[in-house]
């Protein structure tokens, strides 16, 4: 105490004064445990320092916004809020604290009745940070307290006075860290029991370490034993009690009952009516689950997108999958009550974002704060379904039949002339023949196939179309065409042209052999696009990427070589409009990884990028993925999970929407740009682009969205425990919406593929209600490749696997069942997808 003195003389002078305190750089938060956004950042930059009042003996406590040079102007004068005051007292509970490795101080918000809600003061940059002068501070207030509840100057006091209120900042701040975890002490007793000690204590924390450890070995025995003889009817379906238990910082923490889902039953059981589910911090960016109870350890696992966590409001529950070396199984725990939800829900979010951005979550703005906690929750209330859309839209369980989409279907394409050189293997009359089509054996329902078990899945005797390079390739690219009724299926070095018929039937045509560049090198194309009515198809070449290549699809050989630019690699392409594929729209769209521009081969020479249709970023930003509208907007995807909204090329984004933290690996808009589907791994974001109560009904392609009004993205994802019977993570393609160039509001269902199976999505179900687990499956006997709707409507699919093109009625994916979902050799589909 002496030390602080001498320091407060050298600070301020002679004679202190703790008007003088001050902490000139930190950031200042406001958290409430039972809010939807628990931790706010009101001030990213700020002062914190002490003032007197006209009041003797009374102090104010005042956080001040710091601006930088300029950025002051830019603030509305009428609306600045860069000041809040605090009253100097006891009740004020002003104490040190530690957020996110960093230090600084909290005190209560006078404001809140209930007593629950803080502010926070941490510095945050380490250069600015100073053990000595947050203890002179922290003195500073000690004196102001004493000086309000004594009305006496506080150099009239004892130093056990000053250092009895001083060191009261330590001691509270440390009973407040153990209230706040909600676990008995007989959790407690049993988590410590079987955690792992730090991997390197210091010095003066040895002794506790070692005796912690005499206990561990103490009780181990006992409470192993004592654990074994409370038997759960389900121990023998439940994994095997961690070996170790994570140990670190305790972010979170509480409690409800576990459920385990039962695939005899194909229900969730309670297997124990009180647990502990807590979220550990390991280290930097690094956490994971502990879930204890009193008699037994049952998870310890990485927070990471394989758990496939859902959060049901409805049920105040968390569902997720856990996996094994050998099987995979669906947890869910339902919190005791809302504000335990509340907590989990925030805790887990917060722990998924950090772990995949590697960025602080108090660093993320309240809005974005806010959009992030609604992707990872279901039953969120969502913009209601065009009104074009009426009830006759709307599946049934089985999906619509043929004929309810009878109405639905463009037949325009088929009035267009096919180019010369893509014909088919059998004349055209043979279209109408009575031969068995490609899917003769898809001809059943999955719902009504249970009579024989080799109708769960397809076998690959089916009468389906494959082509054989010869050289062990495997099917890898699928593309739809627009004009001719025709498909593309990219093999190694060769394109597969397959014909679709009237009866929406698949049928083999010709072979596109050895796709060489113009100077007669070989190569596998690693993307396609169909270009100028579908009479070219623009390939890319990952080991030349910063060329594009043209084949013409009559001659069925590379005709040009485009140059984009020497020093810009493309890694994806995009029609200028969503159905300029279907003119002779010479010009495409590409994207790199920090770049969007206009390509047109007009131009020729080394550089065919449009200069003034450019939009270039400095950082990286790792740019994946990219879709247009019938109007010409764009929507980029990229690495870290972002997504972009631009109304045109050559101008900066009109939105951005906070990653997620997942890669986007896949991107998809509908005509009208309302709706946008982004694939991630594990989960589909469905997002409405609507501005809500836009009087204009703009989108966020047209103008940004408020701050406080970012869409409410919908998750779509298998639920856990379905996973449970795929046994493993989902995978998913990219996923795509139905297409037909009408663009009112055509676009009904989206589909993807994970693994063997495809899977749909209908659009208006999953807006309706509000839920992304309401889908309709088939599995297949090998992993599908690709798939995608048959161009003009969404009746049936075509799909990819490595050595098969099929095509499948989607009147024939149903409900997921466990008959329909169980994999029987799953190494073997996956060997297959090798």
């Amino acid at each position: 105490m002496n030390a602080l003195k001498s320091l407060g003389r050298l600070v301020w002078g002679s004679q202190p004064d703790p008007e003088s305190a001050r902490l000139s750089s930190g950031v200042f938060y406001h958290t409430n445990p039972g809010a939807k956004v628990a931790r706010k950042c009101l001030y990213k930059d700020s002062e914190l320092s002490i003032c007197r009042t006209d009041i003797k003996y009374q102090f104010l406590l005042i956080v001040q916004q710091v601006f930088a040079d300029g950025e002051e102007e830019l603030e509305d004068s009428d609306d600045l809020d860069n000041e809040h005051e605090f009253l100097i007292a006891d009740e004020l509970h002003f104490t040190a604290h530690v957020a996110d490795g960093f230090k600084g101080f909290r005190w209560v918000d006078p404001d809140d009745p209930s007593g629950r809600a803080m502010y926070e003061f941490i510095i945050e940059d380490s250069k600015s940070d100073s053990k000595l002068v947050r203890d002179c501070f922290a003195r500073a207030v000690a004196h102001c307290v004493w000086e309000r509840k004594n009305e006496r100057p506080y150099t009239q006091a004892s130093e056990a006075d000053i250092d009895a209120i001083a060191s009261r900042v330590e001691e509270e701040e440390l009973e407040k860290m153990l209230n706040s975890v909600s676990i008995s002490d007989t959790e407690l007793q049993a988590a410590l029991a079987d955690a792992e000690p730090p991997t390197a204590a210091s010095p003066d924390k040895a002794d506790d370490a070692s005796s912690a450890a005499e206990k561990r070995k103490i009780k181990s025995p006992v409470t192993r034993k004592e654990k074994h003889k409370k038997a759960n009817k389900y121990d023998k379906d439940l994994p095997p009690s961690p070996d170790k238990i994570a140990f670190g910082d305790i972010t979170v923490s509480v409690i409800g009952a576990l459920y385990l889902f039962d695939s005899a039953t194909e229900s969730f059981v309670e297997i124990d009516s009180s647990v502990a589910l807590s979220v550990i911090e390991t280290g930097k960016f690094t956490y994971y689950i502990n879930v204890i109870a009193n008699d037994r350890d049952y998870v310890s696992q990485l927070v990471e997108p394989s758990m496939n966590a859902i959060f049901n409001h409805d049920h105040l529950s968390l569902i997720w999958n856990y996996f094994t070396d050998s099987r995979a199984y669906s947890f869910s725990l339902a919190a005791s009550d809302e504000s335990h939800y509340n907590a989990l829900h925030q805790g887990m979010t917060k722990a998924a974002y950090e772990t995949l951005n590697k960025v602080p979550w108090s660093k993320v703005s309240v809005s974005s704060q806010d959009y992030l906690l609604d992707a990872h929750e279901e039953d969120l209330e969502m913009a209601p379904v065009p009104e074009t859309w009426s009830p006759a839209s709307e599946y049934t369980d089985n999906e619509s039949d043929d004929e309810s989409d009878a109405g639905h279907t463009d037949q325009s394409f088929r009035k267009a002339p096919l180019p010369a050189g893509v014909k088919t293997g059998k004349p055209e009359k043979e279209e109408d023949s009575d031969e068995e089509s490609c899917d003769a054996g898809e001809s059943d329902s999955e719902s009504e196939s249970d009579e024989d078990e080799d109708d769960e899945y397809d076998d690959d005797d089916d009468d389906d179309e494959s082509v054989s390079s010869g050289d062990g390739a495997k099917n890898s690219i699928l593309e739809i065409g627009r004009k001719h009724g025709r498909s593309f299926v990219v093999r190694g070095s060769h394109i597969g042209v397959f014909k679709h018929t009237d009866s929406d039937d698949i049928q083999f045509a010709t072979n596109i052999n050895n796709i060489d560049d113009t100077h007669g090198n070989r190569f596998t194309p690693s993307s396609t696009m169909l270009h100028e009515g579908d009479s070219s198809m623009v390939l890319m070449n990952q080991d030349r990427p910063n060329d594009l290549f043209k084949m013409d699809l009559e001659y069925g050989k590379v005709v040009e070589e485009w140059k984009v630019h020497e020093d810009i690699p493309t890694v994806s392409i995009a029609p200028t409009t969503k159905y300029s594929q279907m003119t002779g729209e010479k010009t495409l769209v590409g994207l790199s990884h920090n770049m969007l521009y206009r390509i047109d081969p007009r131009i020729g020479g080394k550089n065919m990028i449009v200069e003034k249709d450019t939009q270039m970023y400095a950082g990286k930003n790792k740019f994946s993925a990219l879709a247009t509208t019938m109007t010409g907007a764009i929507v980029i995807g990229n690495a870290k999970g972002e997504i972009r909204m631009y109304d045109r090329l050559g101008v900066r984004s009109k939105t951005t929407l906070p990653a997620l933290g997942d890669p986007i690996i896949g991107i998809d808009v509908t005509s009208d740009g309302r709706y946008i589907v982004a694939t991630c791994s594990t989960y589909l974001l469905l997002i409405d682009a609507l501005i809500p109560d836009d009087p204009t009904g703009s989108t966020g392609f047209v103008k940004p969205f408020p701050q406080d009004k970012k869409p409410a993205p919908r998750r779509l994802q298998l639920k856990p425990e379905h996973v449970v019977y795929m046994g493993g993570p989902p995978s998913f393609t990219p996923a795509k919406f139905n297409q037909s160039p009408s663009g009112k509001a055509s676009e009904r269902t989206i589909v993807t593929s994970t693994g063997p199976f495809v899977v749909t999505w209908n659009l208006r179900r999953a807006l309706g209600t509000g839920r992304g687990d309401a889908y309709h499956i088939k599995q297949y006997s090998q992993h599908v490749v690709a798939d995608n709707f048959r161009f003009g409507h969404d009746r049936s699919i075509v799909v990819a696997l490595p050595d098969d093109v099929k095509s499948v009625k989607r009147s024939q994916l149903a409900r997921p069942t466990r008959e329909s979902l169980m994999i029987r050799d799953l190494s073997a589909a996956s060997s297959d997808a090798a």
